[in-house]
């Protein structure tokens, strides 16, 4: 578990380069016309099972592009067009690779727990409950932390109250919900 302590503070860095990334994101307005893609993916535990079976990161990126353009873009970004988007498209990069790095160690920390299963975990991979095994990797006072580290990084930021919560709402409702559920995936396979 020294690994996963280490794997843990790695995250807290590599949340420090995603909020930064967003709110130099949300500097810009949401310039729809640049990217316009439906998003294949019906909910978080599909887009965790394809983003946990593919081994590239590249092939991850493809994954969690769309969730960037049609979920985590309007929540950040008001609405309407930059006159000059190369700004834009360039912090759209940094996000998106922030955020596939961020997601890629919950891969890492599947690995870590498969290599020594915690006794918490054991029956619930037994019986290859999905739920079950949700439930017994989820860690409400690591989570709450998780969400304080990144306020506390938006108000480093300078950001506004209203974005401050912006960021709290993307990761409590997407980051940290995908991120279980990718060790989920992969703590079952």
């Amino acid at each position: 578990m020294n690994k996963l302590t280490q794997l843990r503070n790695i995250i807290a860095s590599l949340d420090e380069t995603l909020v930064r990334a967003l709110c130099n994101r949300a500097k810009f307005r949401l310039n729809s016309e640049l990217y316009h893609q439906d998003n294949p993916f019906t909910s978080v535990s599909e887009i965790a099972n394809l983003f946990g079976a593919t081994k590239t990161m590249a092939g991850r990126a493809h994954i969690i592009h769309p969730v960037y353009i049609n979920t985590i873009l309007p929540i950040l970004c008001e609405p309407g067009k930059d006159e000059d988007c190369r700004k834009c498209i360039s912090t759209d990069s940094s996000c998106m690779n922030a955020l596939v790095q961020r997601l890629n160690l919950s891969v890492h920390v599947a690995s870590l727990k498969k290599e020594e299963i915690p006794d918490a975990l054991r029956k619930p991979i037994e019986l290859g409950d999905p739920v079950l095994l949700e439930e017994a990797i989820t860690n409400q006072a690591v989570e709450s932390e998780v969400i304080k580290r990144t306020l506390n990084m938006t108000r480093e930021q300078l950001c506004s109250d209203e974005f401050q919560q912006k960021v709290a709402r993307l990761y409590s409702e997407w980051v940290i919900p995908i991120s279980r559920k990718i060790q989920v995936h992969d703590l079952l396979i």
